[in-house]
């Protein structure tokens, strides 16, 4: 059956040029899981997203320490955003 459809949504434009490069593999073990995805979707699509439009995913991401792999939860919005 597989996937219908992929929409794939970044705000870094090198990681939207790996996926759509033409080399056959990647160092980058989420480049080759989004290519390998992008060859058994029926219908796929790539979106680069302006950073500034991205800012509250931005935010988020920065008061997240890179050891931290854990759903967290807010209650209310971090002083951040």
């Amino acid at each position: 059956m597989g996937i219908g459809q992929l929409h794939v949504k970044t705000d870094c434009k090198q990681a939207s040029s790996l996926v759509l490069s033409n080399f056959k593999s990647s160092s980058i073990p989420i480049v080759r899981a989004i290519r390998s995805l992008r060859n058994r979707a029926w219908y796929t699509d790539l979106f680069w997203i302006l950073p500034e439009c991205n800012m509250i995913a931005d935010a988020l991401l920065k008061i997240i320490t890179p050891q931290l792999y854990l759903l967290l939860l807010y209650n209310s919005a971090p002083t951040v955003i």
